[in-house]
């Protein structure tokens, strides 16, 4: 879709450049002096937003929740909820699925693991259902549960 509205945006431009130097070189002049600063004033606002810097946040003002595992053929779904906790919106967090295996009196260990990234934004205080879908490993494996647990997060400026 963006790559249409770059199409689209070259060609208004162009047809204006072509229609203005039709008209005559102090116009044509002109409109290229419009064209260029509003292009230099559009690249400076993508490159100084504050809005649009990412900067790391503390991996504790994400929860993410599951409330159920489905395994099918390839793949296991994991659906639940994660929620942003922090003082700015979310832009992406890192995640690990992990299968754990808990013995009775013991610590659960982690029998398999992939990580996954999830692109999202999250306003603070946001909450949001979560379905996520992981590889099925090699080896077939019996889990007593499943943890996603929150690796990094990148929240938009602040």
């Amino acid at each position: 879709m963006r790559f249409l509205l770059i199409i689209v945006v070259i060609a208004a431009v162009s047809t204006l450049l072509w229609g203005s130097w039709q008209a005559g070189r102090k116009v044509f002049y002109l409109t290229l002096a419009g064209v260029v600063v509003a292009a230099i004033v559009f690249i400076g606002a993508m490159l100084v937003t504050d809005e649009e810097r990412r900067q790391p946040a503390s991996p504790d003002s994400v929860t993410v929740t599951v409330n159920a595992v489905h395994g099918t053929e390839t793949s296991y779904r994991f659906s639940g909820e994660i929620s942003n906790h922090g003082d700015h919106p979310v832009a992406e967090v890192w995640l690990r699925a992990e299968a754990l295996k808990c013995p009775p009196a013991k610590a659960c260990t982690a029998i398999y693991s992939q990580p996954l990234s999830v692109p999202m934004h999250m306003p603070d205080g946001g909450r949001y259902p979560l379905d996520l879908s992981i590889d099925r490993p090699a080896r077939p494996i019996a889990p007593d549960r499943w943890r996603l647990r929150v690796l990094r997060v990148d929240a938009y400026g602040g």
